[in-house]
């Protein structure tokens, strides 16, 4: 079970929203971000591609997969946990990760054969998050004692050079939690009025935002659109008299049209499905879906064909001590 905290208290809730952007600004941006992701931040399958390796080289127990790298994801959760830095911080690392690993770099190509390899690439890309983002970070003998000697100071900063040689040193890219906090602000006026709204919708929105990190199958999907659907479903799941159905549809209309997807398409659909299904397993509460403006529709062949049995999806649990990294 998630770690992350299922409520929030209404200052929190109005610092993470309080914003001086005016409506149009936060279109603007937002519409920064999509150019973003449909560019030079987009993430390939990587998994099917180390799936297309085994067919041929029999070496099935070293090769990636999507196990292996939602053990990580559990990893940089604890680590972040127990550092208190911000789980945010785990989206941005996991975000590079998925991103040099569908480079053409000698090093990813290593990586993606090679569980220890790919295990150091994961942690790599946390410490450089870490650097970047938090106001405190730790240096490559820290990272170094965390991995037990698996790795020494050396192997970490060769492969720092090579994720940002990979990476192109774009290192800003839009998060699913990005674009819901951007997508959150355009709630109307009315709506806005009532802390009550914004706040239930920012504490679902962003639980299904965090757990999509460590689902590969999520992770590899643009996050404006893993976005919209948790704040389509956490939507679905107010009563129409604590969000009446005018401001709703004025709402939802606005940030569908911006996402650039029909709120019924099988895609987006499929999306939250998934969602609701991770919530459940992480949280043991069913999010129901009560409002019926923009159903879900439990199409079961939809489903399995966007996302593949031997997915996993899970975060970590409470973290009272860094364990080591291991995928292998």
């Amino acid at each position: 079970m998630s770690s992350l905290p299922m409520q929030m208290s209404q200052e929190q809730c109005s610092s993470l929203l309080e914003s001086n952007l005016s409506f149009s600004d936060v279109v603007d941006r937002v519409v920064a971000m999509k150019h973003q992701e449909s560019t030079h931040y987009r993430s390939r399958d990587y998994i099917r591609t180390a799936k297309q390796y085994i067919s041929f080289s029999h070496q099935e127990d070293r090769v990636v997969d999507s196990e292996c790298r939602a053990k990580m994801a559990e990893w940089c959760y604890q680590v972040t946990d127990y550092c208190k830095f911000s789980r945010q911080t785990v989206a941005i690392g996991m975000s590079y990760l998925d991103r040099f690993m569908s480079t053409h770099h000698p090093a990813a190509a290593k990586a993606l054969c090679s569980k220890k390899h790919y295990q150091l690439a994961a942690m790599t890309c946390l410490y450089i998050a870490i650097k970047m983002f938090e106001p405190i970070a730790f240096d490559t003998a820290l990272l170094s004692e965390i991995s037990h000697g698996c790795y020494d100071e050396e192997d970490i900063e060769v492969m720092e050079r090579n994720i940002l040689q990979g990476l192109s040193w774009r290192m800003n890219g839009p998060t699913a939690h990005d674009m819901l906090h951007h997508l959150l602000m355009l709630l109307p006026d009315e709506a806005s009025v009532d802390d009550s709204i914004a706040s239930v919708l920012l504490d679902f929105s962003r639980f299904q935002a965090e757990i999509a990190v460590s689902d590969f199958s999520l992770a590899i999907q643009k996050p404006s659109i893993v976005a919209l659907a948790a704040i389509l479903n956490s939507s679905e799941g107010i009563s129409k008299q604590l969000f009446p159905a005018h401001l709703r549809q004025e709402y939802l209309e606005n940030i569908t049209d911006l996402v650039g997807i029909d709120s019924f398409s099988a895609k987006l659909n499929a999306v939250r499905m998934r969602l609701l299904a991770l919530f459940e397993i992480n949280s043991g509460y069913r999010l129901h879906q009560i409002a019926n403006i923009t159903p879900v529709f439990e199409l079961e062949h939809v489903y399995l064909s966007e996302f593949p049995d031997d997915t996993v999806g899970s975060t970590s649990p409470v973290s009272v001590a860094i364990t080591r990294a291991r995928c292998a």
